[in-house]
Formats: structure tokens, sequence, C-alpha cells
């Protein structure tokens, strides 16, 4: 059964360089930049680009922004998804607008802000180098779209129409994604399997990829179990 990975805002298909073994049929794709695209309809143009992407029905994993585009592949082509597997995500994705600001008056100091937020508090030095050496690969203009694409995604209406099985794994310490929003998952499913990952944020599967991994193949066990190869969505 194939997977899809999906990274978040300001990153590439690194973010999973700890995921490539979890299973042999996985794609690590690398969003494009749409720049003509405005920020309300970038996370629908990925998730068609990403439905573009694939071949066959897939589990779809999706971190952060990535997420999002997971949800709306779901939502728009629920027979292309075999299921959700929703990482440091939620049904909204609301971002702090001193955030957005400090992109445009700042930038530097924001990207270095992103970096550290994205990492447990206790975080190892080395990650928040690397986290900040990525995001220096994509341009500030390329963060704010995607980040005001964030503050127009709204799931809720929609996402309970999906009948996938739907996962969620986070971060204890996430503080890009607190965890008040990722519960709103629960007011959608609220039978939805959480897994919360000890002493790891927002970028969990660097974190804690022992546990990470760990959780994709408990998930990898649980779908196995209770999805068909004929059925989909």
């Amino acid at each position: 059964m194939p997977w899809l990975f999906i990274h978040g805002v300001g990153s590439n298909s690194q973010t999973w360089s700890k995921q490539h073994r979890v299973s042999v049929t996985s794609q690590f794709c690398d969003l494009p930049f749409k720049a003509q695209v405005l920020p309300n309809h970038l996370i629908p143009s990925l998730a068609k680009w990403c439905l573009d992407f694939i071949r066959e029905p897939v589990v779809v994993v999706g971190h952060s922004m990535g997420g999002a585009i997971a949800q709306s592949m779901a939502m728009l082509s629920p027979e292309s998804v075999t299921a959700l597997i929703l990482v440091g995500t939620g049904p909204r994705l609301p971002v702090n607008p001193d955030l957005l600001e400090q992109l445009i008056t700042n930038p530097e100091q924001a990207l270095e802000n992103i970096a550290r937020w994205s990492l447990a508090r206790h975080y190892d030095p080395a990650l928040y180098e690397a986290n900040l050496k990525v995001l220096h690969t994509v341009s500030t203009d390329r963060i704010l779209q995607e980040l005001t694409a964030c503050n127009f995604f709204d799931s809720r209406p929609l996402l309970g129409q999906y009948r996938g099985p739907l996962f969620l794994i986070r971060g204890a310490e996430d503080r890009m994604t607190p965890q008040a929003l990722s519960d709103e998952f629960l007011a959608i499913r609220p039978d939805m399997p959480i897994y919360t990952i000890p002493d790891s944020g927002h970028l969990v599967m660097l974190e804690q990829p022992e546990l990470f991994n760990k959780a994709l193949l408990d998930i990898s066990d649980t779908i196995s179990k209770t999805v068909s190869p004929e059925t989909h969505g």
C-alpha cells in the first residue's frame, strides 16, 4: 500500500529523512512554489497538485500545512486517499499575525523564531541550526504566502464527510500547532487515535524519530486490518 508524505511550510521532503525506511512504497514529494496563486486558494491548489502526483490511492501523511493539504485531498477526492495520518496539524491553522508582520519587517528574526518555536523547549542546537538552514533555502515571500494560506484553512465543515481512517501524531510540546488546536479533530472524529510524543515539538518526526516511526508502524498495522485493497475513501 503506497504512502505519500507531504511536508509543511518553509521545508522540503527532507522533513521525512528519518522515515525513509518505514514503508518500502513511500513517496516524499517536494511541493512547488505557486507564486501566482492567492493565499486563500493555495492549499486547495497544492492538494490538486498532489492528487495529480499520485497514480493510485495512497495513505497520506501530512505535516502542518502538509496536513491541511492532506485533508483537502481527502475532501476533494476521497477515493484517492486510503487513510489520513496528520502530523502536527489541525482542522484550522491560525498563524500569529505578529509573525506574519515580522516576516516583512525583520525576516531574519522571523526565521530564527520559526526555527526555535518548531522544536521542544529543550531542543538540540544542531537540529535548530539544521532547521534554520532549511528555512534559508526558501524565499521569505514563499514562507509568508504559505503561512497566510494556513490562516484561511478550515476543514471543519467538510472533513466529517471523509470516511477513511484518520490518525493524529503530535509533539507534546508543539508551539506552532498547540494541542488545543489539534484537539479540535475530536469534534469531527471523536474516536480518532491520537499519538502524543513526549519531549518533542512541531518537528516531532525529526526530534523523536524512533517513537514517531513506532507510531507509524502501529498505524500501518491498524490500516492493514481495517482497509481492504479494494476499498478506499
